[in-house]
């Protein structure tokens, strides 16, 4: 795989932190690294996607639906 473009750790911490805050009595602690590459896999099909539909004007790249 490519380099990661994602800050592992803060997905990681933020994964953890909203399992405490949204899953009362369920103690999460851990997160698997074939969790996190799953999430970095469907970021990068979401960026390719938006580029492939992005119009070929201007010089800014911004998200369209």
């Amino acid at each position: 795989m490519a380099t990661s473009i994602l800050n592992r750790k803060a997905v990681k911490e933020h994964i953890l932190k909203v399992c405490e805050q949204r899953r009362k009595g369920w103690e999460c602690t851990r997160v698997s690294k074939q969790a996190i590459d799953e999430i970095e896999a469907f970021i990068r099909y979401k960026i390719n996607a938006s580029i492939h539909r992005h119009p070929s004007v201007g010089k800014t790249f911004m998200h369209f639906n």
